[in-house]
């Protein structure tokens, strides 16, 4: 299980893996505006272990799901994130609060690398398969809000 200790709240000043903007429009003679945030692409791989008939899911800490716990159980919490400087979280879960089950999936983040690169490195580091870009099979692109994911698709049928 996580330990998850000291735990505090900013706002994030800058970060290379999110932008936030705001979009000015017209429709339809209407005066909008909606708030987004730009990120990454990414790839998605959905792997499925063919000898054990499972699909292949990464269970990984997520900060965001954990501080949305803290929020949803303590409403107000993340309120610190309009003072200056962290501040420390009211009440602390434990790490299992930020807990996820998901596909494998990575940032396009590496130059000179292509989505089929990224991905078989991706299966490596968190499923610890070894997979060569031959072995992947685009099923789809499709855009997303707020990001693009490129899901792709393989048979596996064990740890390399």
């Amino acid at each position: 299980m996580e330990r998850i200790e000291g735990a505090a709240v900013s706002r994030c000043a800058a970060s290379p893996y999110l932008l936030p903007l705001t979009l000015h429009y017209r429709q339809n003679g209407a005066q909008k505006s909606w708030d987004f945030m730009k990120t990454h692409d990414s790839v998605t791989i959905l792997m499925f272990n063919s000898s054990r008939r499972s699909l292949v899911l990464v269970k990984q800490f997520r900060p965001a799901v954990y501080a949305g716990e803290v929020e949803r159980l303590f409403p107000g919490s993340l309120a610190a994130a309009e003072q200056d400087g962290p501040r420390a979280l009211p009440a602390l879960l434990p790490g299992s609060a930020g807990v996820t089950y998901e596909l494998c999936a990575g940032l396009l983040d590496q130059p000179g690398l292509s989505p089929e690169e990224v991905a078989c490195k991706e299966a490596w580091e968190e499923c610890g398969y070894r997979l060569a870009p031959s072995d992947l099979r685009r099923v789809a692109s499709y855009k997303s809000h707020p990001p693009r994911i490129i899901p792709l698709w393989m048979n596996v049928n064990s740890p390399h």
